[in-house]
Formats: structure tokens, sequence, C-alpha cells
């Protein structure tokens, strides 16, 4: 063997020893979880999903059972402060809280505990916190499926200007009555004035509104409208399944990450760490991409790559304090009925 071939082995030795030190648990911290003998994760993520990632930890862990709470943002939040305003600290891991400007109000509140997972240094800075508050576990892009029977290639929406046309007037675009971080992603980047009155000019294209990201999307592939401004995740999978459906990204790319920390009286800290560990770690984001979710991971690409590239990004803020004014506009904006 030459020097250089001699080089290169070497490399890739090391390498794999980094990734494979990056993921392996530290063996007091494995101990301690041992004796906890189980975790309590609050998520977002639906049943039939949170069950696998149940399945794969516990098979891994045998000697850790996972205490399952799932529910949406709002109602995890609303629980999660009642329960410590009652000193009822239940909850270990919390997943997934980070839209409607839930983290802010946990944060505040000092329910957020720091955690430095050794997984996170596979993570970009802007999808985690400097200073350990959370870590992005996978992405949603907000884009513009449309289905492929019901617009001409020509008439496809490329750019947020392009809704404005006469023709995509009278109830030919589903909205969700939720959209809250799309609508302040560009409130900001466009600036208030200029952001508003594009708003107050797509309030007068009567859109749909509805609740529920799969199930606007299934609207559209049945033909019950045009276009739907959507989870790019979700467009895609109707993609896979042969849908007559397609989609495209209007620059900028609303992105919002789904979040994972650390409870700061959690009853069951070292097998809390061994999941925000596993959540992060290469197997539990190969998981998530084989779900059609977007990875958050720097190592595991997406699956199509294009569900996360290619596009002018603009990823969410998630301490943002100014969430409560943007959905109140919001929903002012567009005439809906605060839920």
């Amino acid at each position: 063997m030459n020097q250089r071939s001699l080089l290169l082995a070497m490399v890739l030795v090391l390498c794999h020893l980094h990734v494979t030190q990056a993921q392996t648990a530290n063996p007091d911290l494995i101990a301690q979880a041992k004796k906890e003998g189980r975790v309590t994760w609050y998520t977002t993520v639906s049943i039939p999903e949170s069950k696998q990632f149940m399945d794969m930890f516990e098979k891994q862990y045998p000697f850790i059972k996972v205490d399952l709470l799932r529910s949406g943002s709002g109602p995890l939040v609303n629980r999660i402060v009642s329960e410590y305003a009652a000193r009822n600290y239940a909850a270990d891991v919390l997943h997934g809280m980070s839209s409607r400007g839930g983290f802010t109000v946990l944060k505040q509140r000092n329910i957020i505990g720091r955690y430095e997972s050794p997984e996170r240094k596979f993570y970009s800075a802007e999808l985690k916190d400097k200073e350990g508050y959370w870590s992005s576990t996978f992405q949603n892009t907000f884009v513009l499926a449309y289905n492929k029977r019901n617009v001409k290639p020509d008439d496809v929406p490329k750019t947020y200007e392009d809704l404005l046309k006469p023709m995509w007037k009278g109830r030919q675009i589903i909205n969700d009555t939720d959209n809250f971080e799309w609508f302040d992603g560009l409130l900001k980047f466009w600036g208030r004035d200029k952001g508003m009155a594009y708003f107050r000019r797509l309030a007068h294209q009567d859109q749909i509104f509805q609740r529920g990201a799969r199930g606007r999307i299934q609207l559209v592939a049945a033909g019950e409208a045009p276009l739907t401004i959507g989870y790019g995740p979700h467009a895609q999978s109707y993609v896979n399944q042969g849908a007559p459906i397609e989609w495209v990204p209007l620059e900028p790319v609303v992105v919002i990450v789904n979040t994972v920390s650390l409870a700061q009286r959690a009853p069951h800290p070292a097998a809390a760490r061994l999941l925000i560990d596993f959540l992060l770690s290469k197997a539990g984001q190969v998981k998530l991409r084989e779900m059609s979710r977007i990875p958050s991971r720097g190592d595991v690409e997406s699956d199509p790559p294009r569900l996360i590239k290619g596009f002018k990004k603009l990823v969410q803020d998630i301490e943002n304090e100014s969430m409560a004014e943007s959905i109140k506009l919001f929903q002012q904006t567009f005439s809906l009925t605060p839920g």
C-alpha cells in the first residue's frame, strides 16, 4: 500500500470512529438511566410515527420504558404550564412545541432545560440553540401544491405575486386557518408595510380556509381546488403515491423547525437525555426520512433532496416574542375567528 492509500485509509478509519463515538452513549448516563427505568415523552408527532420511534428506542435500551403523551402543540404547552404551576413535574422530553410561540412561553416560565447532546455537532447553527435549549429534529417547508389536471404548466404560480392574478380569485386557493409561521415569516422578510399590503390583496382572492395540513393536500389531489399552501413533505408524499399533484417553492420558502428539549425538572433526566440523543442520532434521522420528513441532521439528506434544497429559505424564529401579534393580524386580515 502506497503512502497516499495508507493516509486515505487512516482518514476513513478516523471518520468511522468519530461517527461511532458520537452515537455511543456515555456508560455513566446509561447506568443512571437504567436506574430510572422509564422516560415520559410529550410530543406532537402522530401516534403511528411516534410508536415506531418508541419501539426502536426500547429495543436499543430495553431497560427503559417510554411513556408517550401525544397532542397538538397548543394543548401540550397549556398542559405543561398547568402541570408546572401545580408542581406536577411529569414530562421529561418536550418535542414539537415550537409553533404559535409555544417555545417562548415554556422558556419564559423556566420549563425548558439545557442539554448539549453529543449529536448536535452534526447540526447547523440555524437548527440548534447555541445555549442548548433546543435542537431541531425535522423541518417543514411551506410550498405551493397544485393539481396537475386543473392547472396548466404555463399557469403554475412561480412567485407569491402570481397568487394575486384574477384567475386564482374565488375559492381557488386553500389556506390553513393556522398558517401563522408562514404569515409571520413573510411579514418579517418583506417588512410590515409591504407584507401587510400583500396579505390584504391576498385576502381579496377569497381563499378557502381549513385546518389540517394533510387534509388540504388531499383536497387538492381530489380536484376540490387547484392550489394550496402547505407542507412540502406532505405534498411530496402524494406525488410519490402517484396522485395528480405537484409542488413549487415560492421564495423565500418559510421553513419551520420541529424542536426537542429537555424539561427543566425532568423526573428521569438521564433517560430523557438518551431519548433526545436517539431522536438526533443518524438512525433516528434516517427513520424520519423514511417517514417522508425532512431530517435536520447534516449527514442525512432528505428524499428527494429538493425538499430542502435549491431555493431561498427563511428559517423560523423559534423564540419569537411577536407571534401573538402575528396570529392576531393573520386572523384579522383573513377575517377568521380565533380558534
